[in-house]
Order: structure tokens, then C-alpha cells, then sequence
């Protein structure tokens, strides 16, 4: 039996917690300078993350409730791109074990695929700067098709796959709602940028990602 392995992507394989906070500063100074005043407070780090898992405009919704929605469309395309720029500059970072773990599932047999709320760009970009594109799937993404849960459920529908033999890697409540709706199995990541109570009672947890195969192993096989 086929076995598909999704992962999110922030907060699971990669972080870009070193520049968030100055990309969205010179995203926001872009629109300003096209629209002034639209945008007059840059969120802290800490606000941003506690947001990202979410789609595009949800984060911004939430971190921006009195801005117009013109300034609002213009933020999501600024971001996309300078995020992008800076992720191609290799400014954030992918955690420890990642590479080396993918590999291993990869070299073990199972279809590797990202289920993320990021958008389609973001998420090529990043597999594509770090050397990741060959192990995995092509990718649904959320601006796609709506929701992670019709990623996750998309990948599986492409690929024939059964939720018994799949296995949803994350650190977010989005995730682990996303593995509830097409009822697979989920692993929680307790380095991320989620907070504990998001993924506690959904599957085992791991606190570091060269614990993954294991949790994989363990839950394929029990």
C-alpha cells in the first residue's frame, strides 16, 4: 500500500522567523509609498507567528481589522514577494534533521508531500532554494484549492490514496484539523511556531524533526 507523508511547511520544515518581521515592514513601506498612510504599525515577530499556518488573508485580517481592503489585496502581494526574495536569499532557515529526514522517508518508500496554508510560489520557493523539489509531490497549495483540509484531501484523491496509510505532520490546530476532516493520522512538532495545546491529544509528538521517521514508523506499523 501506497504511504503519503504530509508535512506543513512553517513551524515544521522550515522557519522564517529570522526576517518575518522586515519583510513585512518593507512590504508594508511599499504600499505606503503607493498609498499613504495606509499601513502605520509593523506587528511585532511574535504577532506574526502566532498567526502563520493561517491563510494569507486570515494573518492579514487579523493582524490589520482597520485597514481598507485595497491596501489589504496590495499587503498580499507585497509580502509574496519580498517574502520570496527573502527566503531565495536563504534568510530563514530550514530546522535541524529536515533534510536529512526527508531523505530517509524518501530512500524508504513513501510519497512526501507539503500540505500548507502558504501560497503555491512560497511554497516552490522554498523546496526549490534548499534542494527539497525532487523528494516531494507536486504541490497543492491552499490559493489553490481553498483550505488545507482540500490539500490534504486533494493529494489523496490525485494519488489514490487511503487515510489509514497517511500521516499529517504539524505544529498547528489547522493541521491537526486538517487530518480530523480526511481522517488520517497526525504528528504534532513541538518546535515550531504552534503552541503545545494546538496539537496535545492529537497523535504523538515529537520535539525535534529527526524524531519524524520514528513517529512514522511507529504509527504505520502499530
Amino acid at each position: 500500500m501506497t504511504t503519503l507523508i504530509a508535512f506543513d511547511l512553517d513551524g515544521v520544515l522550515y522557519s522564517s522567523e529570522p526576517f518575518i518581521a522586515d519583510a513585512y515592514r518593507e512590504a508594508m513601506a511599499a504600499v505606503n509609498e503607493e498609498r499613504p498612510g495606509s499601513f502605520a504599525r509593523v506587528p511585532s515577530t511574535r504577532e506574526i507567528l502566532d498567526h502563520v499556518g493561517w491563510p494569507v488573508a486570515t494573518i492579514l485580517a487579523r493582524l490589520f481589522p482597520a485597514v481598507a481592503g485595497a491596501a489589504v489585496d496590495r499587503l498580499q502581494a507585497a509580502t509574496l514577494e519580498v517574502i520570496c526574495g527573502r527566503v531565495a536569499a536563504r534568510a530563514g532557515v530550514l530546522y535541524e534533521g529536515v533534510a536529512e529526514g526527508l531523505r530517509a522517508l524518501h530512500q524508504a518508500g513513501h510519497l512526501l508531500a507539503v500540505a500548507s496554508n502558504g501560497r503555491h510560489r512560497y511554497v516552490e520557493t522554498v523546496l526549490a532554494t534548499y534542494g527539497l523539489s525532487e523528494l516531494f509531490v507536486a504541490p497543492i497549495t491552499a490559493d489553490q484549492v481553498g483550505s488545507k483540509p482540500a490539500v490534504l484531501g486533494g493529494y489523496l484523491e490525485r494519488h489514490r490514496l487511503s487515510p489509514a496509510y497517511t500521516v499529517m505532520v504539524g505544529d498547528r490546530a489547522s493541521d491537526v484539523e486538517a487530518a480530523r476532516v480526511v481522517g488520517c493520522h497526525f504528528i504534532g512538532c513541538d518546535y515550531g511556531h504552534g503552541h503545545r495545546h494546538e496539537i496535545e491529544g492529537a497523535g504523538p509528538t515529537v520535539s525535534r524533526f529527526g524524531e519524524v521517521p520514528a513517529a512514522v514508523a511507529y504509527l504505520l506499523h502499530a
